[in-house]
């Protein structure tokens, strides 16, 4: 589990970039210790979550609500598959039930 989380921290932190090197017949130098350049998918994971957690309190209703909706519809397709098939079943034993009156 620690080889995971610490793929993911590289994937997040991005490539390291050195920094540039001081130009020898400068009096000028620049002592940086570089950066890390994030991926693209890092950076679209990042404004997600930056989002979510600028707008929770909103976002939370909806993906219950959202959630319990799809339940609902998904819940409602089973059973009224499950009814159908109990009516064509009960239709055919009431069928048989009269043929075999007459």
């Amino acid at each position: 589990m620690g080889r995971i989380i610490q793929k993911i921290k590289a994937w997040y932190r991005g490539a390291y970039v050195p920094p540039p090197e001081n130009d020898p017949n400068s009096s000028i130098i620049f002592v940086s210790p570089g950066h890390h350049e994030q991926s693209t998918s890092a950076k679209v994971a990042k404004t997600l979550v930056q989002f979510w957690v600028k707008n929770w309190h909103i976002l939370f209703p909806l993906v219950v609500m959202a959630s319990v909706a799809l339940f609902i519809h998904f819940d409602s397709n089973t059973n009224a598959a499950s009814e159908t098939k109990q009516s064509e079943n009960h239709q055919i034993t009431n069928t048989n039930h009269n043929a075999s009156k007459q």
